[in-house]
């Protein structure tokens, strides 16, 4: 794969190397940013055909959400999975209505949603996960993107994406998708994490860069963007949605997963504490953003 000559959000040709990277099939997918837009991309990215490889049952039974380990098909994540009170923040919008879940994964969600009364529907790029959704919670999700499932224009009220967004190879043509089934004023919830947003990772860059060396990720390269607050917005109002409502949040030091080296692991438990207060207290370099926005107009076809 060659690498972009051009930011894939904003289209600038003024991009920087960020010292972080994957090792991945005998290659290097090293960070860049886009110095006008703020977006952090790995590049080069993986093909089409090594992102469906890596989204095996294997993944579901790792790390398939950011931060937290585990196998998602076991009784005590899937109940972990249902967070009641993010339900009712997006029922406090949207009271009721047709709601789809992009990237559904195995349901556990999407049933909570139906059972306080959302008419509800989920795509999932798993065909594992899809099935075990449909099977485990009788719901209609479509196996692949959000292209494949072809929905008609402004089907939806409500749609959510939870920890999706960062995994997409082309975030603008998936949420100029969303832009067309989405109703005219309808709701779009966005969880997605912030990691290179934290303390230890903005002193880590700053760190690595002056020793001219690169941390190295040691997963596959699930994260295809990692965006930040000014990155989100960028793209959201590209795609004809405004945000309204956002909020940034970090993992409790007790619940963050450690990888890396040794210093790695000790530096990031080190600088949660002070980093999990901040955050708290200003709402200010958290790992994860939760994100209300409306859909402004309609885009060309």
């Amino acid at each position: 794969m060659e690498k972009m000559s051009t930011c894939p959000l904003c289209s600038s040709s003024k991009l920087k190397s960020k010292p972080f990277g994957y090792r991945y099939k005998n290659r290097w997918l090293g960070g860049r940013e886009c110095k006008d837009c703020g977006i952090i991309f790995i590049d080069p990215q993986p093909s089409a055909q090594e992102i469906t490889e890596m989204y095996s049952k294997e993944y579901f039974e790792g790390d398939f959400r950011c931060g937290h380990a585990g196998s998602y098909f076991s009784d005590d994540s899937l109940n972990r999975l249902v967070d009641t009170s993010l339900l009712e923040r997006i029922r406090h919008y949207r009271q009721s209505g047709k709601f789809l879940e992009v990237g559904c994964a195995g349901g556990a969600f999407l049933s909570a949603a139906k059972k306080i009364g959302y008419d509800v529907h989920g795509v999932e790029y798993s065909e594992v996960a899809a099935k075990f959704a449909r099977a485990t919670f009788n719901l209609e999700v479509v196996t692949g993107d959000i292209h494949a499932a072809n929905f008609p224009a402004e089907t939806f009220d409500v749609i959510f994406m939870g920890d999706v967004l960062e995994h997409l190879p082309d975030p603008i043509a998936t949420l100029k998708e969303i832009n067309r089934i989405t109703a005219l004023g309808g709701l779009l919830v966005i969880l997605v994490p912030t990691q290179t947003n934290t303390l230890f990772s903005r002193l880590g860059f700053v760190i690595y860069r002056a020793l001219g060396k690169n941390a190295i990720v040691h997963l596959p390269p699930y994260h295809l963007f990692e965006y930040r607050s000014a990155s989100l917005e960028i793209l959201l109002c590209r795609c004809g949605f405004r945000s309204f409502r956002k909020s940034e949040s970090l993992l409790p030091p007790n619940e963050i997963t450690l990888r890396g080296t040794l210093m790695q692991r000790i530096g990031k438990k080190l600088f949660q504490y002070p980093n999990y207060l901040v955050t708290a207290l200003f709402g200010a370099f958290g790992d994860r953003v939760e994100l209300y926005a409306t859909k402004q107009t309609h885009l060309p076809l």
